[in-house]
């Protein structure tokens, strides 16, 4: 168990009065040496000893002082945009130091009740301050001492995924910014999926993308006229797949989990058909067939008959139509006739093929029943084709005067393009959940093509798999079902490394459920980067995980005794002690994480080493949007901030004009 003794940094610099007696004395020697008794060039001798005593009694003074002011005082840190060009270490988190039982001890020393003077913030700067600084400034202080170094998590580290944490305001965002901005530096695709939409973020994706010279794709549910498109059922290996990522999205307990079936049953059977007849799959298409499936049975019975039917098929049903023929059932009376005449036609010559015959056993089914059993899914289509949305995700292949690019995830990983997708879940939260969903189901499944075939031959080298960052901000708001639990976990086979971003480990349970939560954690606990956390549950993922240590304390004991002898001089007697006591701790109590100030952060990785560390404000983009994603921008910052009510102060954002100042030096040759 480690153990560091007590330090006595917590007292005035009482250094400073021998450094001041070695100065005077040795200013005599060099002024008046007489009165030292003192020749000449012993004078000179003696005042330079004197004078380098001073300077170490006054350079350890100033440890005292600066220590003290470090554990009461933010320090900004702001870099360059080229301090972000890629680490061959690996993935660059911002300064800090490693925590170990030395920093435990300080911090314990520091926030005792007779030490908090030394903590508390004052001054004139703090009390002319608007905004008074966040968080504990003694979390950081303790070590600086030692000195700051860069922390760098290594590129093997990152295959395991990371984990962000931190309530609203803390710097989540900002932190999201400098991983992807060496993310997209280093060549590699760079996926965001943002549910809400955040201005500084977009702009810092196109202006990294441009900067690069890489493909940039924008996608956002809010602005259907800029957006591209996309299909999340439209790219499949298995025809399954477009059953599977449409059900997943329906509720699964209870009695529910017998509709879901059975909408995951006619959902297969309406995309196998389409599918068979050369069409791509989408959801304006299974909601029309769902609610009158008879069109596509006569479409595929026909061009199925023609191909593998008998040559005279038409020709005998002809026939059997000009004579007698049996009422049809009772609930089929109603049904299209030609449908109807197919289907007895299919029996009656024992006819048999797959698809036709999910479309036949849906067909059969009374009308009622296929309305029951459909009305599961039937409102999750409905919210998905409704208004401008519907255009976005159910494109026309064939449209070419559409200038809207259709995203495909196969294309933009091999393209290492940068892709920003906005949910716009402040308007319809739960549109944007089921696009997401179906979304990641979409890259589940291509991540699954990779894993067994590989990237294809249309990469610059066809044999190197790319390491395609995916960064996923209010994760909880984004996923839903399994499809996130099956991509952590064949994810990094595939190359996919995911950094997941959210407030509590609530909204992971409250979004995904107390169990599959847990898998979440399990599959990206390998790093964990929190920032300052609202809750106790929260702050324990990471104290929990740490070990225990011993920490020193001072124990002043006194006492008076009287004395027992009428005749004794002696009436009394008192004794006071300092004692120094030991107890054992965690190496960080669950309180600490929910005091950092913003913009710092406890990185926990590299099988339990504990970091802490300030995150940089990164110097503004100084490449401007094209006008219409510029207007954009703007209009992502009027909404979504008004709408969560953010106030920005002094201590929460950045200082646009002196950051724009450094772009601007930077940009100029």
């Amino acid at each position: 168990m480690a153990h560091y003794p007590l330090e006595a940094l917590l007292r005035p610099p009482v250094e400073w009065s021998s450094s001041l007696a070695a100065a005077s004395l040795a200013a005599i020697a060099l002024r008046a040496p007489d009165l030292l008794l003192l020749t000449r060039p012993a004078a000179w001798g003696a005042a330079a000893v004197l004078s380098g005593l001073a300077l170490v009694r006054f350079a350890q003074g100033w440890r005292v002082v600066r220590y003290q002011r470090g554990l009461r005082r933010h320090r900004p840190y702001r870099i360059p945009a080229r301090a972000l060009d890629p680490d061959p270490a690996g993935l660059f988190l911002g300064r800090g130091f490693r925590w170990t039982a030395r920093h435990t001890q300080r911090l314990w020393d520091a926030t005792r009740a007779a030490n908090r003077r030394y903590v508390e913030p004052g001054g004139w700067a703090w009390r002319a301050a608007a905004v008074p600084p966040s968080g504990l400034p003694a979390l950081h202080g303790v070590g600086l001492l030692e000195g700051e170094t860069r922390v760098v998590l290594p590129w093997a580290e990152r295959q395991g995924h990371m984990f962000y944490v931190g309530t609203t305001g803390v710097g989540k965002t900002r932190a999201a910014e400098l991983a992807i901005a060496q993310d997209i530096r280093r060549g590699q695709p760079v996926i965001c999926l943002d549910p809400k939409g955040d201005p500084d973020l977009f702009r810092r994706l196109h202006a990294e993308a441009a900067g690069a010279g890489r493909p940039f794709y924008f996608f956002h549910l809010g602005y259907p006229d800029h957006s591209a498109r996309y299909n999340p059922i439209g790219r499949f290996a298995r025809i399954t797949e477009v059953a599977t990522r449409i059900a997943n999205q329906l509720p699964s307990h209870g009695n529910a989990e017998a509709f879901r079936q059975f909408a995951w049953l006619f959902t297969h059977v309406i995309a196998s058909a389409l599918h068979a007849l050369g069409e791509r799959p989408d959801y304006r298409k299974t909601l029309q067939h769902m609610t009158h499936i008879e069109p596509l049975l006569v479409r595929y019975f026909e061009g199925w008959l023609d191909r593998a039917g008998p040559a005279d098929w038409r020709t005998r049903l002809a026939l059997d139509d000009a004579g007698p023929r049996p009422a049809p059932p009772h609930h089929l009376k109603s049904r299209d006739p030609r449908a109807v005449r197919l289907v007895q036609f299919y029996k009656d010559h024992a006819l048999y093929d797959p698809v036709a015959d999910g479309l036949r056993r849906a067909f059969e089914y009374e009308k009622t029943f296929f309305d029951k059993i459909s009305v599961a899914v039937q409102p999750l289509l409905e919210k998905l084709l409704a208004g401008r949305v519907g255009e976005l995700i159910n494109p026309d292949y064939g449209d070419l005067d559409d200038p809207r690019p259709i995203l495909d995830w196969a294309g933009a990983i091999r393209q290492r393009a940068v892709v920003y997708c906005g949910f716009d879940a402040l308007t319809d939260a739960e549109v944007a959940a089921a696009v997401s969903q179906g979304m990641l189901a979409d890259l589940v499944a291509y991540a699954g093509e990779l894993y067994k075939h590989g990237p294809g031959e249309n990469l610059p080298v066809p044999e190197a798999l790319p390491e395609t960052c995916l960064h996923l901000d209010e994760v909880a708001e984004l996923v839903r079902g399994p499809e996130i639990v099956q991509a952590l976990n064949k994810g990094r086979g595939a190359g996919l490394r995911f950094s997941l971003y959210t407030q509590t480990l609530a909204d992971l349970a409250a979004g995904l459920g107390r169990d599959r939560a847990g898998q979440v954690l399990g599959n990206v606990g390998n790093t964990l980067v929190m920032l300052r956390v609202a809750d106790l549950a929260t702050a324990e993922l990471l104290t929990r995980r740490l070990g225990m240590v011993e920490v020193d304390w001072l124990m002043q004991l006194s006492g008076a005794t009287d004395s027992s002898e009428p005749d004794s001089p002696v009436h009394f007697t008192s004794t006071t002690q300092d004692r120094v006591a030991s107890q054992t701790t965690a190496l960080l109590e669950p309180g600490d994480p929910m005091q950092l100030p913003r913009g710092h952060a406890f990185v926990l990785m590299g099988g339990g080493q504990l970091w802490k560390v300030q995150l940089p404000e990164l110097a503004a983009p100084f490449r401007r949007l094209p006008a219409d994603l510029e207007d954009i921008a703007g209009d992502m910052e009027r909404r979504y901030r008004q709408a969560a009510g953010v106030a920005l102060g002094p201590d929460d954002s950045t200082d646009r004009a002196a950051l724009e100042a450094g772009a601007a030096a930077e940009a100029s040759p």
